[in-house]
């Protein structure tokens, strides 16, 4: 059987691996908009370029 600080240690750690899966999961998420932000903001130029090119 685990004693009392065994087990408060366990649930720490539990906690704390939670905290960060869940902060490299909004990592994950920031990076995905930051890449599709750019593209988006290339493609918006790229049509902007055309029209004055071709309008």
């Amino acid at each position: 059987m685990a004693t009392d600080k065994r087990e408060r240690q366990r649930q720490n750690r539990a906690v704390k691996q939670a905290q960060e899966a869940k902060i490299v999961r909004r990592e994950k998420i920031i990076a995905t908009a930051r890449r599709v932000g750019l593209w988006v903001v290339v493609g918006v130029a790229l049509l902007v370029l055309a029209n004055i090119v071709w309008g």
